[in-house]
């Protein structure tokens, strides 16, 4: 059985972490979420929401499947998944993450390349590899510093310190806290509405947020006009303007609008 699933529905993309509360994912992590994210790419969909059907998050059923196999197999592992990390951080449409409850290892750090990170009260982040004298390697060291900076980034990565919900939203590295058994229904209403939204708009700002966070200021500042270009003549920036300005000359609050995409 693969590790991942991808669905669509309507514009929403599911992407599955498979499993049970009594099963974490099978080793075929690597391939099966490669796999998924390809199918993501190749569809039409306006927003992807990944989620695990126990609730926790984690690369292998056993360890012993992974750290058994020594150095080479384990470099080519994370190297796999780091490579399926970049291709979700490239994707043209916004992305959604929740978790419910455990998110270890190479499974935490596949839930530091989506834009929302939703987390239940309960759930707990952890980096565990350099306490056990080996090294998160799938991305989730670099990650972590960009959200949390050079000094908390150490203390989490090497003591392996396990960040609870909370925390997690306080420091910046998750965006919503929701309360234990509403994390389907935030996450869905979050996802709705990245659903509906300005989906071009969204991935031009996706695309000026990681080059900032790669390049700095001067680099974004370079691209801005660029990415910028035209935006007003697409179907939803002129439709989203006009229905803005015409609210702004009654003094009227802008209402929702819905965005086809395109």
């Amino acid at each position: 059985m693969s590790s991942f699933r991808f669905e669509q529905h309507g514009a929403v993309g599911k992407l599955i972490l498979l499993g049970d509360a009594d099963s974490e994912p099978g080793s075929d992590f690597p391939s099966s979420l490669r796999a998924a994210v390809r199918q993501a790419y190749a569809s039409d969909i306006r927003v992807l929401h990944l989620a695990s059907a126990s609730g926790n998050f984690a690369v292998a059923d056993d360890l012993g499947t992974i750290g058994d196999k020594g150095s080479k197999f384990l470099e080519a592992f994370a190297a796999d998944i780091l490579a399926s990390i970049r291709l979700i951080e490239e994707l043209p449409v916004p992305t959604v993450a929740s978790v419910a409850g455990m998110a270890l290892g190479g499974g935490f750090e596949l839930l530091l390349a989506f834009d929302f990170l939703v987390v239940a009260e309960s759930a707990v982040l952890v980096l565990p590899e350099v306490s056990v004298g080996g090294l998160p390697m799938a991305g989730g060291v670099q990650r972590l510093a960009d959200r949390v900076g050079k000094t908390l980034a150490t203390r989490f990565v090497l003591l392996s310190e396990p960040i609870f919900g909370k925390v997690a939203v306080d420091l910046g590295i998750a965006t919503h806290l929701v309360p234990d058994g509403k994390l389907e229904q935030v996450s869905d209403e979050l996802v709705q509405h990245l659903a509906t939204g300005p989906t071009l708009s969204y991935g031009k700002a996706r695309t000026l947020i990681r080059t900032w966070a790669t390049g700095g200021v001067s680099a974004a500042d370079i691209i801005s006009t660029q990415l910028g270009a035209g935006i007003l003549d697409t179907k939803d920036g002129a439709e989203g303007m006009a229905i803005a300005v015409a609210a702004v000359r009654k003094h009227e609050p802008i209402p929702k609008i819905q965005f086809s995409g395109k």
